[in-house]
């Protein structure tokens, strides 16, 4: 049974939902009403995330996706707002006093403790992308190169914690946790990796100035010698005499190039040298576009969007040259921008490979001859 559908997620949040209305209505207890709305969000959430991973797992390709950033996030934001009010164990409360008569009040209950792991998830993800370990990011099916976009995403996150928190003056204590490591990355990933970068631009300039300096004294250096040289040169010549010029006959230079003579039919012209042109060679493609091993008919979708493939559908496919598994032709090209490995195998791809348009297959030709045939 597959559970990744849209109808096991809602069967879980009407069970949920009508549990937490039912006993609102019946016991009038908003605290315990929330904590069970809580829960269902958490469920619905976590068994999306890990069933999405495990599909990503099972593609052999890498989490840089926005739901997955996405997913931690919702039940943060949630547990956030509960947490002060929920019904629950309460482990320790920090409470600060402010001018004015207002303060700040943190939790740190059993919610809180629920909350830990989709902090640490986002943390190491965020991470990926600032490291350059996760060198794009899949935003509606189309990949995005660079770390803006993880930026604009984390500090959105932080900045509705901390509207949040400047209105009622409470935040949960890992929800404070997860705004101080966004400030720890900044200070990494930006601040002291731009310093490092412009103080290594610094040294290379203050070197290449140096040896260019020194290049510029050794060659003014020797153009004195060589000039010093020249001159003595035509001081000692000055002094020398001058032999006077022999002159010859125009009838001895006449006897002289007339003793030359060509026999008939020989060609004196130089011999053209041979040029050997080099021929070019590819190499074989394997012309079975069945992939390898044993797939099954359910794994026969893009190895980029995870998408079944439609005979109505106008655009082409184009198969890895390694594990020979599909994927739509302009996803596949999106995504050879980024990264030259395979999405599937993690094998290389050449250039060559990916610009010969021999190598597109019609989609309704592959359902035809491959998938329908599994």
């Amino acid at each position: 049974m597959e559970l990744n559908n849209i109808k096991t997620y809602l069967a879980i949040a009407i069970v949920g939902f009508t549990v937490g209305i039912l006993y609102a209505a019946i016991e009038k207890d908003v605290p315990r009403t929330l904590t069970i709305f809580f829960i269902t969000l958490y469920t619905v959430l976590a068994l999306r995330f890990i069933l999405e991973r495990r599909h990503y797992k099972k593609h052999k390709t890498i989490l840089a996706s926005t739901q997955f950033l996405m997913l931690p996030f919702l039940v943060m934001l949630m547990g956030n707002y509960i947490s002060p009010i929920a019904f629950t164990y309460r482990i320790f409360d920090i409470e600060i006093d402010l001018s004015g008569g207002s303060s700040i009040y943190s939790p740190f209950n059993l919610i809180s403790i629920s909350l830990i792991l989709p902090v640490v998830i986002l943390s190491i993800y965020f991470g990926n992308h600032y490291s350059g370990k996760w060198p794009a990011i899949a935003v509606n099916r189309k990949v995005r190169k660079g770390r803006k976009i993880p930026f604009l995403i984390h500090t959105l996150y932080v900045a509705i914690f901390l509207v949040g928190f400047f209105i009622n003056w409470q935040i949960d204590f890992v929800c404070f946790l997860f705004v101080v490591f966004y400030v720890i990355y900044i200070f990494r990933y930006f601040i002291i990796a731009f310093a490092v970068r412009s103080n290594q631009q610094v040294r290379v300039t203050t070197t290449t100035a140096r040896s260019t300096t020194g290049r510029s004294t050794r060659s003014s250096a020797t153009t004195r010698r060589t000039t010093a040289s020249s001159s003595s040169r035509s001081r000692s010549g000055s002094t020398r005499t001058t032999r006077p010029a022999t002159t010859r006959t125009a009838a001895s230079r006449t006897s002289r190039s007339s003793s030359v003579r060509v026999d008939p039919g020989i060609d004196i012209r130089p011999a053209r040298s041979k040029t050997t042109k080099k021929t070019s060679t590819t190499k074989t493609v394997s012309k079975s576009i069945f992939p390898i091993g044993t797939p099954k008919k359910d794994e026969m979708k893009c190895i980029i969007c995870y998408m079944d493939f439609d005979k109505k559908e106008k655009r082409r496919i184009i198969l890895c040259p390694n594990c020979r598994y599909p994927a739509h032709e302009d996803e596949f090209i999106s995504w050879f921008k980024t990264s030259k490995l395979c999405a599937r195998c993690n094998q290389s791809i050449s250039a060559r490979y990916v610009s010969n348009p021999k190598y597109r297959i019609n989609i309704k030709i592959y359902i035809e001859k491959v998938i329908e045939k599994l």
